[in-house]
């Protein structure tokens, strides 16, 4: 299995700060989602959910966002 970056970000307020952080957050996994990444399935499955989680808040509450914890070594 590969090693993978645990994603940590401080999350500002405010809904185009958030837009942005989710934006981020989305980029810096978007190499999980690849077929060479390395990763387990498992591990590409926590992922996905990760970012999905990610994306409903970009569509529907990026007023007041809850957050999903990122994928961690102790997940696997």
């Amino acid at each position: 299995m590969a090693n993978y970056k645990n994603i940590t970000v401080t999350f500002p307020t405010g809904e185009t700060i958030v837009l942005q952080t989710a934006e981020e957050l989305l980029r810096r996994t978007d190499w999980t989602q690849l077929p060479d990444s390395g990763l387990t399935p498992d591990c590409v499955a926590l992922f996905k959910t990760y970012r999905a989680s990610i994306r409903t808040i970009r569509k529907t509450n990026p007023a007041k966002p809850t957050w999903p914890d990122s994928p961690t070594e102790e997940w696997l």
